[in-house]
């Protein structure tokens, strides 16, 4: 496999490749009992000239790098990302953004992705170090990454203040906050901040924050996971 091409994994993920990504299939293998499910992948494969074949369960975990590849794997161009640069003057339009501070788990990746697709959210923004989203992403969005474009940056908090600066309320989520996001209204276009996995919002990013939300717990653990924080956050924004 060439450095420029990326292994897309799970039944979802490989779909909403073939359906909104066509062009960049390079090829596809799958398992025989899964064939009659990726009738539309083989089908948007073979119009594009590529190759498709079935093959063995070994193989096809040897390819994926992993046995959860739900029959079927696909080799494709990489989904290109966005520069910030580029991107700013359609953000505009945007009415909610998620910027990722240091989020490294690519099933939390993944599993914001999806529910950032399912609310209607309209950018993931993280620094450039970040931007990667590996097959264990994709197979977790089920085919989410697909609908939201990810936007890098060299600096997040320099990309926050610019957007800040274009009308948005940048509002980090810690669990340590004063205000609770039941209470909370969101008026403007808003970037939600969600933190590293261990070490939360960088202290150059919060600065660049307008104000903070918590959800509010009984507090029997200390804080929720980001991506399940994520999806209760953008619920709530949602309205």
């Amino acid at each position: 496999m060439s450095q420029k091409e990326s292994v897309i994994y799970g039944l979802r993920a490989v779909c909403a490749l073939a359906k909104h990504r066509p062009q960049d299939l390079r090829r596809v293998l799958y398992l025989k009992d899964i064939r009659k499910e990726i009738g539309p992948v083989l089908k948007a494969t073979a119009n594009n000239r590529k190759p498709y074949r079935e093959v063995e369960v070994d193989d096809l975990t040897r390819v994926a790098g992993t046995p959860h590849h739900e029959g079927v794997v696909a080799i494709a161009q990489p989904r290109l990302t966005q520069a910030f640069g580029t991107a700013k003057k359609n953000l505009e339009r945007a009415k909610c953004i998620i910027a990722a501070d240091g989020i490294t788990n690519p099933h939390n990746m993944g599993a914001i992705l999806r529910s950032m697709a399912w609310f209607g959210a309209d950018a993931y923004l993280t620094d450039e170090s970040r931007t990667a989203v590996n097959p264990a992403a994709l197979r977790v969005s089920q085919g989410g990454a697909e609908h939201i474009p990810i936007i890098r940056c060299s600096r997040l908090s320099v990309a926050l203040r610019e957007l800040r600066e274009q009308g948005f309320d940048i509002i980090a989520a810690d669990h340590r906050a004063k205000e609770k996001l039941a209470q909370a209204s969101f008026p403007k276009p808003v970037c939600f901040v969600l933190g590293n996995e261990n070490h939360g919002i960088s202290a150059a990013v919060r600065k660049e924050c307008n104000r903070t939300i918590k959800i509010a717990g009984p507090g029997r653990v200390e804080s929720l996971n980001v991506s399940v924080a994520a999806g209760i956050i953008l619920a709530a924004s949602a309205g």
